[in-house]
């Protein structure tokens, strides 16, 4: 492997990882990475005296860049937009701290605040290196992390967890799911829950969220009555949450994440959109 090559893949998980967060699907991400790469191969290396601070510098803008097309894109979306599920401890992103409440809530967030907020308190950035990023005064860029911070706090904020907590949740809810126990989910369900679905307008889901356990846990009772069982189920973890995933004739149809709450279930995630479960399937 030639140097060049070898500083940029030393950076790689680095970007990917931006560039998930800032986009929120892998598949774009990758774009983004493969278009950095392209920029920096074009460059002579001696004329790049600090590596990472380039490379970050190209994978935000075209973040950037991409995130304004986006938000036509969200605009036309139908239903629930979710991001894409990953694993944990995997080369698929790196492991900074940003739970998928974070990153639902991220969406109303403006590009810069997003930018802003990620490169310095997750990836931690000075405000002098965003502003070099961002082409804005070092000031400005501490004033859009703070509004982030704020809506943030606001629209997810961090409930306690004990340790096994989540995965504790999600066994019980499938099996009470499994045996059509009404009773049972209401009483894993917090009286506040709320589930997102996400079909993309590709597969059926609920268009718009559904609020309190009574409506959802009749829902997923009401499904396991009228529904053919999957051929697969298999416990997972994404995004830090526990859930589980369904799978049919080898694909992947169903990731649903479970968010603890107080000891039961806050919020869960539907994610059925196929092109955000591409890469999942039977082995």
């Amino acid at each position: 492997m030639d140097p060049c090559t070898a500083i940029f893949e030393e950076h790689r998980p680095f970007l990917r990882s931006l560039g998930y967060r800032m986009l929120g699907t892998l598949a774009d991400a990758e774009d983004i990475v493969q278009e950095t790469w392209l920029r920096w191969a074009a460059v002579p290396p001696n004329e790049i005296e600090a590596p990472r601070a380039f490379l970050s510098k190209v994978t935000a803008r075209l973040c950037l860049d991409h995130l304004k097309s986006a938000r036509v894109k969200r605009e036309t979306y139908v239903g629930e937009w979710l991001p894409e599920p990953v694993a944990e401890e995997t080369d698929e992103v790196t492991g900074e701290d940003v739970s998928y409440a974070v990153m639902i809530a991220m969406e109303r967030l403006t590009p810069l605040e997003r930018a802003a907020f990620l490169l310095h308190d997750i990836f931690g950035q000075s405000f002098e290196e965003i502003g070099e990023l961002l082409a804005r005064p070092a000031a400005t860029c501490r004033q859009l992390a703070s509004r982030a911070r704020r809506h943030l706090r606001s629209q997810a904020p961090r409930h306690p967890v004990e340790a096994g907590e989540g995965r504790r949740l999600a066994a019980a809810f499938l099996q009470a799911a499994r045996s059509g126990d009404l009773e049972g989910l209401k009483q894993l369900l917090h009286s506040d829950a709320v589930l997102l679905n996400d079909g993309g307008g590709i597969v059926r889901a609920a268009i718009r969220p559904i609020y309190g356990s009574d409506r959802i846990a009749r829902m997923f009772e009401s499904l396991t009555r009228r529904k053919i069982p999957p051929d697969e189920t298999r416990e997972v973890r994404f995004n830090g949450l526990e859930g589980f995933m369904y799978l049919s004739d080898g694909k992947a149809t169903d990731v649903i994440l479970f968010d603890p709450w107080d000891g039961k279930i806050g919020r869960m995630y539907d994610v059925r959109n196929p092109e955000k479960l591409a890469r999942f399937a039977s082995k």
